[in-house]
């Protein structure tokens, strides 16, 4: 799953890897075996919840300095178009915002990518900047710069919209 996940081009060109990422599955099973218990930083199975069907993977991270928490949510293909993401995003900004003291959390889309955008808002999220990643020297021989907007939803906007 995760293998199909990783090297599918259709997927990973938002990420910067327009041929997908150069592993193999026991590469991909050795990083995944290595994880800790955490919930944070390590890859999440994103499942439905009535078949347990595999759908995706996802990430949450904790707080930087400035109290901001990351997400990440990457569906396969199959499963795009179902608003699957928006479940999964809205459980990782739940989680975040309940079980630790972040102050915002975000997100970055490719600004290709329209479907993680609408993600980003359906969940409240908004609009804070627009950037260009570039990769360091040493990996830019098979990615290219990632072109990304930064969403944020607060903590003060999620407690008004949970409530």
């Amino acid at each position: 799953m995760y293998f199909a996940l990783w090297t599918n081009p259709a997927i990973m060109k938002n990420m910067g890897f327009p041929n997908g990422l150069p592993v193999t599955p026991e590469e991909i099973a050795a990083k995944i075996g290595a994880q800790g218990e955490v919930e944070y930083g390590r890859l999440l199975v994103a499942e439905l919840k009535s078949t347990h069907q595999v759908i995706g993977e996802c990430k949450l991270y904790l707080p930087n300095d400035e109290g901001i928490s990351e997400t990440d949510v990457k569906l396969l293909p199959q499963f795009w178009g179902y608003k699957y993401g928006v479940e999964v995003k809205r459980g990782l900004v739940d989680y975040l915002f309940s079980h630790t003291g972040c102050t915002a959390v975000q997100g970055t889309p490719n600004v290709a990518n329209i479907a993680s955008i609408k993600m980003q808002e359906a969940v409240g999220a908004v609009r804070v900047a627009e950037r260009v990643y570039e990769f360091p020297k040493e990996r830019r021989e098979n990615t290219c710069p990632v072109h990304h907007y930064v969403y944020r939803v607060s903590r003060a906007d999620w407690k008004r919209d949970v409530v």
